[in-house]
């Protein structure tokens, strides 16, 4: 297990009740904005695809290619999260999802597009996933329900965003204007991170505030050691896999449901962007739902059940013809990934407690491997048919079922 010395004498910046509380709904807030994001990008997909002229190739590399790139620099800035430098690059990656945002608002080829998306991965990993990962230090013992609590707001920005776009298509204003709008939201939440106070940082053996004091050398050993230690731990690893797969039926369908919808379904752009929006509404429901669930039922039944459930609707979905019954369909999938993303993130999280940035880490580790998932999608749809390559997304749901462990009885706890 990774924890911080015992006997070592803490230094720590102690931060009051009401300012947990309020630094905690920051990073709701900054959750609320990324899924806001990516909502947006999704409904955009298929205006992006046409007004820039993309194959499906070309759409499987946007979707793949920063994805690989970003966890290669993530994994660095996760580990740094373990010091005391983890404001500071909170900070700066809101600042580079600022600038990326306004590059894809300006974009006029694919490869400025690209370049764009390549710089909003990294960025997006130190501004929110650095964030996730304090608000699971500031509430230990509890990360699966503060996940699901992330996962909720994160399903109210995935609303908002597509209802936003498709508003904006049927007044004929495009898609760059929300990619402006959405700099200027990154913005001002930045500057709230930079106006809060964090609590303190553990680095090494010695218990420190804001600066190093051990210098770099000593910092790179302590990460090196964590990332180390971290690796050996069978019990996040396993769960860090499970999490990858899961965002197979997660993040990867959602990301090509626009495109599935007006090539192979025959829905317009406006469609598909209610479309989406509808989804992010059985995708909020699920959220909401589960909540209360995890407070009675164990969150590994939970993922088990809703597995198994998809398992059997997502074969269904892809051969029912008929662009309404697919809709109504991929609506009732959307609510049974309940807790899928919450529970598996809550367990790599609870895994190894105290070290909220090396886990950070070792998913954008595996983050090198969850690239291959879009772009392998993007690659075989250009050869078989993008129908026939959304099978490949039947993995996710199998390997949960057959793999997620079944819940621990505990005597003092009815969560696993």
């Amino acid at each position: 297990m990774l924890k911080p010395n015992p006997q070592v004498k803490t230094k720590l910046r102690i931060i009051s009740w009401k300012q947990i509380a309020s630094l905690s709904f920051l990073f709701l807030l900054i959750e609320f904005f990324d899924e806001l994001n990516y909502g947006i990008e999704g409904a955009a997909l298929p205006a992006i695809r046409h007004d820039l002229g993309l194959t499906y190739a070309e759409v499987g590399l946007l979707l793949g290619l920063p994805h690989l790139l970003g966890a290669l620099i993530e994994l660095v800035l996760m580990l740094l999260g373990d010091t005391p430098l983890r404001k500071r690059i909170i900070v700066g990656g809101g600042l580079a999802v600022m600038l990326s945002l306004l590059l894809i608002a300006t974009s006029q080829t694919f490869p400025a597009l690209l370049a764009a998306v390549v710089l909003s991965y990294p960025a997006s990993g130190a501004f929110v996933t650095l964030s996730q990962a304090t608000l699971m230090d500031l509430n230990p013992g509890r990360e699966p329900h503060l996940m699901a609590r992330w996962t909720l707001f994160g399903s109210l920005g995935n609303l908002v965003g597509p209802l936003i776009l498709a508003a904006s298509f049927s007044l004929v204003w495009g898609w760059r204007w929300a990619f402006f709008a959405l700099a200027g939201f990154a913005l001002l939440l930045t500057i709230q991170v930079w106006l809060r106070p964090f609590p303190g940082r553990v680095v090494g053996n010695e218990t420190q505030v804001e600066d190093f004091e051990s210098g770099l050398l000593n910092t790179a050993r302590v990460l090196f050691l964590n990332l180390k230690l971290a690796l050996s731990n069978r019990n996040l690893l396993r769960w860090t896999g499970l999490l990858l797969i899961s965002d197979l039926l997660l993040d990867v369908l959602t990301s090509y449901l626009p495109l599935y919808f007006t090539d192979v379904a025959g829905a317009t752009p406006a469609q598909a962007s209610l479309m989406l929006s509808l989804c992010m509404i059985a995708s909020l429901a699920s959220d909401i739902v589960l909540i209360p669930l995890l407070e009675r039922v164990p969150g590994r039944k939970v993922v088990r059940l809703s597995s198994a459930a998809a398992a059997v609707l997502y074969p269904l979905w892809l051969l029912t013809p008929g662009l309404w019954a697919k809709i109504l369909l991929i609506l009732v999938i959307k609510f049974t990934t309940l807790g899928w993303y919450s529970v598996l993130q809550g367990e790599v999280y609870a895994s190894a407690p105290g070290r909220s940035g090396t886990v950070a880490a070792i998913m954008s580790l595996s983050g090198i491997l969850g690239a291959i998932f879009p772009w392998l999608i993007g690659w075989s749809a250009g050869r078989l048919g993008l129908a026939s390559a959304m099978w490949i997304l039947l993995l996710g749901p199998i390997c949960l079922i057959l793999f997620v462990p079944p819940p621990v009885r505990s005597s003092t706890s009815k969560v696993s």
